[in-house]
């Protein structure tokens, strides 16, 4: 798979879809983010389900309103905001009812968890990778957060996922280059958090700053709780291994929640040089935003990411960890993990308190094995064409690159 580097939404959509946007301006009342219209589709799906908890129908109204102000949806966007948040609206119904019909579920105890929380293009998914790899490890592949109740009857989600995930590559052929995933490998968190429509995350597949805005002023407790309950029920469903490692790259703005809820937790966090990780990101951005708008501008996206929450969180994340004791924090340099990735696994190992053993290095050595195999993704971006400029990224984050080295 390739990328090349992001200009407009009509240089990487297909043909097809390009069409059909166009045929859709003619018809703009049609697929308008509607949240009653939304959650009555889903209830009607969900007959038995209940009503959904009054902290998502808020999140979700704020979140409408801002794909109506801020986002310029395209048609082909509408339509795939309305399927995605029907289904996140069905999920959030059925893991009420999951949870109400076996109280169980919330005594369950979780294995000690590792966060990775590093900003998103530093390696998070590799390392998440190799952590997942080891027979200890639990961790969540992509068909569990993304359907986290198992349903009654034939287990389908795979197969489920699989269907999804084509069809995205029928949209962005070029979106796999950026960030493969599948539905058996290890996935980041997100899945859960947007089944209660309470993450950062949003801003990347939509540009919604007042759903950030009014996220920022929420208090993360109220996600986290969810989230919580959600690692319950699927290791309740499929326990297995000893540390529970989970991702996502918004996890690093909440490590004071994290800690609050989950006072046993452990963190990797890893490490890039800012400059590339930022234009890394902003290509993402770019790519995820084109498939729901046609109004795009890679020239804005490097400011709007140097003036988010982006740059304050990472240096209070660094902080809060700093506070911890020896054994609870290990810090990745991406360089080091892709030039050694043994060898930087054993060091992570030994910052947590543990080693790897022989079972976790075999099983890491195998994973390589594999990926080595593979046809290797090229994915192409430049800070220039983002609005970036190097010297002004590295002045700002000075203290940054200094400590680690980058």
């Amino acid at each position: 798979m390739r990328a090349e580097q992001f200009t407009s939404p009509s240089a990487i959509l297909p043909r097809w879809l390009r069409a059909v946007n166009g045929i859709g301006k003619l018809l703009p009342g049609l697929f308008t983010p509607s949240v009653e219209a939304w959650l009555a589709k889903a209830q009607r799906e969900e007959l038995d389900a209940g009503e959904p908890t009054r902290d998502v129908v808020d999140a979700l109204q704020v979140l409408v309103d801002s794909l109506l102000s801020d986002a310029a949806l395209s048609f082909s966007g509408r339509v795939a905001a309305a399927m995605d948040s029907i289904r996140m609206a069905r999920q959030h119904l059925r893991i009420e009812r999951a949870l109400r019909n076996n109280p169980r579920i919330v005594e369950t105890e979780i294995p000690a968890p590792i966060f990775l929380v590093g900003w998103m293009r530093t390696g998070t998914t590799f390392v998440h990778r190799l952590l997942s790899a080891d027979p200890k490890s639990r961790f969540m592949p992509y068909w569990e957060s993304m359907y986290p109740v198992p349903p009654v009857g034939k287990d389908d989600r795979r197969a489920q996922l699989t269907k999804v995930l084509a069809q995205l590559e029928t949209i962005s052929p070029s979106y796999q280059a950026i960030h493969p995933m599948s539905a058996d490998a290890p996935e980041e968190c997100v899945a859960l958090f947007t089944n209660v429509f309470r993450t950062l995350q949003y801003n990347v597949q939509y540009r919604v700053s007042r759903y950030v805005a009014w996220l920022r002023q929420q208090d993360p407790r109220i996600a986290y709780s969810h989230y919580r309950k959600q690692l319950q029920l699927v290791h309740y469903h499929r326990p297995t291994g000893a540390r529970f490692v989970l991702k996502d790259p918004t996890h690093s703005v909440f490590v004071d929640t994290i800690l609050a809820l989950f006072p046993n937790a452990r963190f990797v966090m890893t490490h890039r040089e800012p400059t590339e990780t930022l234009s890394s990101m902003a290509s993402l951005y770019a790519y995820s935003r084109a498939i729901f708008s046609d109004d795009v501008d890679p020239h804005a996206l490097g400011p709007e990411l140097l003036s988010s929450y982006l740059l304050s969180s990472l240096e209070h994340a660094i902080a809060r960890l700093d506070d911890l004791p020896a054994g609870r924090v290990a810090h990745v340099r991406y360089a080091d993990v892709r030039r050694d990735p043994i060898g930087t696994m054993g060091q992570t190992y030994r910052a947590l308190g543990e080693e790897l053993d022989e079972s976790a290095r075999s099983a890491i050595e195998a994973m390589l094995e594999t990926e080595a195999d593979k046809p290797r993704d090229v994915h192409i971006h430049s800070a220039e064409c983002f609005g970036l400029v190097r010297d002004a990224v590295r002045e700002r984050l000075s203290a940054y690159c200094l400590r680690f080295d980058l």
